[in-house]
């Protein structure tokens, strides 16, 4: 019976853990995107959005950047899937 607790213990500090490990990941990818990408990917990372709810904030940040003329149309899906490459990293 007393193994239980440290079998408990041992997981709880081992999830935390690896879950920053994949941050850790995802920001170092994000060091070398281009500034539109590093604000889509800031943004979202910064809104804790589940995986499935995570594509639908990166539209949405890619949009307000191309109404606020940070951003062309016409690289608004390269930079968005970029941002979206080193998101990815965080969700593995």
């Amino acid at each position: 019976m007393r193994r239980r607790p440290i079998v408990f213990l041992a997981l709880a500090v081992a999830l935390p853990s690896s879950a920053m490990a994949d941050r850790a990941a995802g920001d170092a990818c994000a060091a070398g995107l281009t500034p539109p990408s590093q604000q889509i990917y800031s943004a979202t990372v910064a809104s804790k959005p589940a995986p499935e709810a995570a594509r639908g904030i990166v539209v949405a940040e890619t949009k307000r950047l191309i109404r606020a003329g940070a951003l062309s149309p016409l690289k608004a899906r390269s930079v968005a899937e970029a941002a979206g490459r080193c998101l990815a990293l965080i969700t593995k």
